[in-house]
């Protein structure tokens, strides 16, 4: 006959016996999903990297066209007034902006803050500049008042952002 130390005893062992067996199991559940989990990060990465890159570049490149040298350039600033050009290249700046608003999800929130800050100063320099000149002077008279700021307090902004784009790739790639 099994006497009651036994019998508490074997519960005991019993017990441990389940408590071990079941952490284990646990444990390795958990280290299975993580390793799920990783192998799909992978192959999204795998697939996301092209889009990524399509993204980095497309990001570069609406910063260069924001900026207010080619902005201008890409004008017909002859036949236009002061006034109307400035609405030509606010219109511009806005319409690149818009184009590629969706790229912000392949980008930081840092990034794209920088994205956004450094079109907000190209289209606040091109109404510093066009407050310097009479609304119905010629879009040349504004082409000059833009370069001379742009001259004077540089264009940081588009910098910065490219630099942070640039960053941003190195991380990755």
């Amino acid at each position: 006959m099994i006497q009651p130390m036994h019998l508490v005893l074997l519960t005991v062992l019993v017990i441990v016996l389940f408590v071990g067996v079941f952490v284990l199991f646990e444990r390795w559940t958990k280290h299975r999903e993580r390793e799920w989990a990783f192998l799909l990060k992978t192959e999204n990465n795998k697939s996301m990297s092209p889009l990524r890159i399509s993204a980095f570049e497309r990001l570069i490149i609406m910063l260069e066209r924001i900026s207010p040298t080619a902005l201008v350039m890409r004008q017909s600033i002859n036949s236009s007034s002061a006034a109307m050009l400035q609405l030509e290249l606010i219109k511009s700046i806005r319409e690149e902006f818009e184009h590629n608003v969706s790229l912000q999800m392949y980008v930081s929130e840092i990034t794209w803050s920088r994205i956004k800050k450094a079109k907000e100063e190209t289209t606040e320099l091109i109404k510093i500049a066009f407050t310097k000149v009479r609304p119905e002077s010629s879009g040349a008279e504004l082409c000059r008042e833009i370069f001379k700021l742009e001259a004077a307090v540089g264009n940081s902004a588009i910098r910065e952002a490219i630099q942070a784009v640039r960053a941003e790739v190195s991380k990755y790639y």
